[in-house]
């Protein structure tokens, strides 16, 4: 007997992101699925770090550290002095990710059991 199962991850999904305290949506993180090569590479470097005689995990960091590489691209996200679309820059993403509210939010998301897997 073989088992087949036909779900396949995504390569990506959206999480709409709202801002702390007026719960207003503030713009759309693209994240990579378990199969994207991002995810895959930061599992591996996570893993590798491990192995290494005298490591000390920082669960935190961490975790930032694998949203900021799973992070692909943003919409709808606004520069607040412009008021314009803010182009993505992954150099501003340990920082954004530092602040609880955001990284409560997409960790939410990448919880869900349906996030990656769609029809």
């Amino acid at each position: 007997m073989r088992l087949s199962i036909d779900v396949k991850a995504n390569d990506f999904s959206r999480v709409e992101l709202h801002h702390p305290a007026t719960q207003e949506p503030i713009g759309t993180f693209l994240i990579a699925g378990p199969d994207h090569e991002a995810t895959k590479s930061w599992t591996r470097d996570i893993l590798a770090r491990r192995q290494r005689k005298g490591y000390r995990p920082d669960g935190e960091a961490e975790a930032i550290e694998g949203m900021c590489r799973r992070t692909l691209g943003w919409e709808g996200v606004k520069d607040t002095g412009t008021g314009e679309d803010a182009p993505f820059d992954k150099g501003l993403l340990p920082g954004l990710y530092g602040q609880d509210w955001l990284f409560i939010q997409v960790a939410a998301a990448l919880g869900e059991e349906d996030f990656f897997f769609r029809e």
